[in-house]
């Protein structure tokens, strides 16, 4: 290949792990032929539930990874749209994604013999920080991780009161969502059941981060309405009180960073897959 990648060069290959309740977790890996082959990136989506090639920004991700495989843990009733079909809530919760990524991990790693330490770097968008920071901070194996438009400083609830600037129709329903979510109805958008937001409003990436000592790369929008850059930025400063080695950009966007109005090497795509480059 000689440093080059064609779309046909890449080889995708699905590992199905069964979970307790006797689901079938599936796991996308994707070979692209070229770069460090002892390592592997993982890509953490957000709050919706796209298939891994309805994601505008994956096939940015795929040719500028620095690792030649990329791993996808996919999220069950996945679809071209984004809305969570059946399946989905049942293994909905923070916790849960949780748990399906370290085991996931585990199996990548023995399916392709990856080295023994920092064999993963992680790539998380939105809502997929946290899952990004419980990994990282519960396994030796992540090397760098890359959080953009993730906020994490402070709580998924106090987020929300900062965007909502304390409305209080929506302070009532944030409040029975955290004492009586139910099963069959969504909060704030088709793709986020209440199960979800019952699990996420009173969590935060720092916490997670505290057994983590590897680099860190945090993107945000100056514009973003979806995740206040005051989590952002309070994530960024706690992470540099721990001496850890922190690179935080801040664009001129909203929550895409970039990805529709930006060149490819200046969004936040491309500064994340430059900076993961170099760690």
């Amino acid at each position: 290949m000689a440093g080059q990648r064609s779309e046909a060069a890449v080889i995708q290959r699905d590992l199905q792990i069964r979970r307790a309740d006797s689901s079938t977790l599936n796991v996308e890996v994707y070979d692209r032929g070229l770069g460090a082959a002892d390592r592997a990136l993982v890509v953490v989506q957000g709050s919706t539930c796209n298939t891994t090639q309805s994601l505008k920004w994956f096939d940015q991700v795929m040719r500028g990874a620095a690792t030649r495989w990329v791993v996808v843990v996919a999220k069950d009733g996945s679809s071209g749209n984004g809305a969570c079909g059946a399946g989905y809530e049942a293994h909905a919760t923070e916790e849960a994604r949780w748990f399906d990524h370290l085991v996931a991990l585990r199996r990548v790693k023995q399916e392709l013999h990856l080295r023994s330490d920092g064999a993963f770097q992680l790539l998380a968008v939105s809502a997929g920080g946290l899952t990004a920071c419980a990994v990282a901070g519960a396994t030796q194996d992540v090397s760098a991780v890359a959080l953009l438009s993730t906020g994490g400083g402070i709580t998924f609830e106090q987020e929300l009161g900062i965007l909502t600037k304390g409305d209080p129709r929506f302070a009532e329903r944030r409040r029975r969502v955290q004492t009586d979510p139910r099963l069959g109805q969504t909060w704030m958008g088709d793709t986020n059941p209440e199960i979800w937001w019952w699990s996420v409003l009173d969590k935060r990436c720092l916490p997670l981060l505290d057994n983590y000592r590897g680099p860190v790369f945090v993107a945000h929008g100056l514009s973003d309405t979806s995740t206040p850059i005051e989590s952002a930025r309070s994530l960024v400063e706690s992470l540099k009180a721990r001496r850890l080695d922190v690179t935080s950009v801040e664009l001129p966007t909203e929550h895409d960073l970039g990805l529709s109005t930006l060149p490819a090497n200046e969004n936040g795509i491309g500064r994340a897959l430059a900076w993961l480059k170099t760690h």
